[in-house]
């Protein structure tokens, strides 16, 4: 009998540990998709001033307003979404953080771009709407690169996951 409760603990236990791992990560993605959605307003803004205001052409205009999203979402993600991982980290280390950011977020800002061009000479969508459905594309990429490179977890913490 004490065999079988046993297994049931641990079967407890493991579920518990796989139900915290899962909603960890869920609220992570929920901070990350608020800190993007934050991140949307100041891109289509930014895209607005460059493309109506500054009159730019439509893809440099695009991909500066992309930069100053992804400078927004760092700064929030950093604080925020991954903050407890990147407190544990060097205070050094945010550079290499926002470089690694960046680089991951240069892919999605080559996906963007491309996105808003095809959706707007090609299927004559709206600009505006372009860069929406643009945006949406390149979310999960971006949270799930981050999430495997830039803010990980560190092998204590993993160490600590699987002892349980």
């Amino acid at each position: 009998m004490k065999q079988y409760l046993d297994y049931f603990n641990i079967s407890y236990l493991r579920g518990k540990v796989h139900f915290y791992l899962h909603s960890a990560l869920f609220s992570r993605f929920i901070r990350f998709a608020v800190v993007g959605f934050s991140g949307v307003f100041v891109d289509l803004g930014a895209f607005y001033c460059f493309h109506s205001s500054l009159c730019l052409a439509l893809t440099p205009s695009a991909m500066l307003s992309t930069e100053i999203a992804i400078i927004n979402n760092f700064l929030w993600n950093d604080l925020w979404t991954f903050g407890d991982v990147s407190f544990e980290q060097k205070n050094s280390q945010k550079l290499q953080r926002f470089v690694k950011f960046n680089l991951i977020c240069l892919i999605g800002l080559i996906f963007n771009s491309l996105i808003v061009n095809l959706l707007f000479y090609q299927f004559q969508v709206n600009e505006y709407i372009a860069k929406l459905v643009a945006i949406a594309c390149v979310t999960l990429w971006n949270f799930w690169l981050n999430l495997k490179m830039n803010w990980q977890l560190t092998k204590t913490e993993v160490d600590v996951v699987v002892d349980i």
